[in-house]
């Protein structure tokens, strides 16, 4: 029976043992560097403080939209408090149609919140299949150098190692892109109650 990849000098054997997990460890870099990205973005992202809020209510019903502003802040960088900055910023200096403008500000921050997250979910989703795919083949080369051999024994080791590694990178990929999914929907969620508590009255 005819079988190519059996054979010492199969196309499988002839890929080096290292080429997967280079490849695996190529992709862990760009993981953990969206991680970090991803981590100190969010980190800015504190939400609006309650009593801060409250006041920010009543300076709105009052037209005061200077005080409203100052008291946001620019050390507070939620989605939320940057968009009724704008609001402020924008029915203080008389803009016509000031909504269109929140609205598509609204949309580049979900747009900046969202940014690499699909990319980390790709990572944690094809980490562990190249993790099979060394297994793979490294049970390939295994069976193609023959039992005791050195070209079994970088098989084996390879089918191992690929596997290790693959799930070790897609374990906390997975965790992270939850994560930040999660503190996602939550300022996604502040911002839309703080628009539609205070943005009404701007317009009266």
């Amino acid at each position: 029976m005819f079988f190519p990849f059996a054979k010492s000098d199969s196309i499988i054997s002839s890929v080096p043992p290292q080429t997967i997990p280079i490849l695996i460890i190529f992709v862990s870099i760009v993981g953990f560097t969206i991680i970090v990205e991803r981590l100190v973005y969010f980190f800015r992202l504190k939400a609006i403080p309650q009593d801060h809020f409250r006041r920010v209510r009543e300076l709105a019903r009052e037209q005061k939209w200077d005080e409203a502003k100052d008291i946001l802040g620019q050390d507070i960088q939620s989605p939320a408090a940057v968009l009724l900055r704008m609001a402020f910023d924008l029915k203080r200096r008389g803009v016509q149609f000031w909504e269109e403008d929140i609205r598509q500000e609204g949309f580049r921050q979900i747009y900046l919140m969202e940014r690499y997250l699909t990319g980390l979910g790709t990572i944690a989703t094809i980490a562990p299949l190249l993790g099979v795919l060394g297994t793979v083949i490294g049970i390939v080369r295994s069976f193609a150098e023959g039992a005791g051999t050195q070209g079994a024994e970088v098989g084996i080791s390879e089918a191992l190692i690929t596997t290790a590694m693959g799930l070790g990178i897609a374990i906390p990929a997975y965790i992270f892109y939850n994560l930040f999914s999660r503190m996602k929907e939550e300022r996604i969620t502040e911002m839309e109650n703080v628009t539609d508590l205070v943005l009404p009255h701007l317009n009266k």
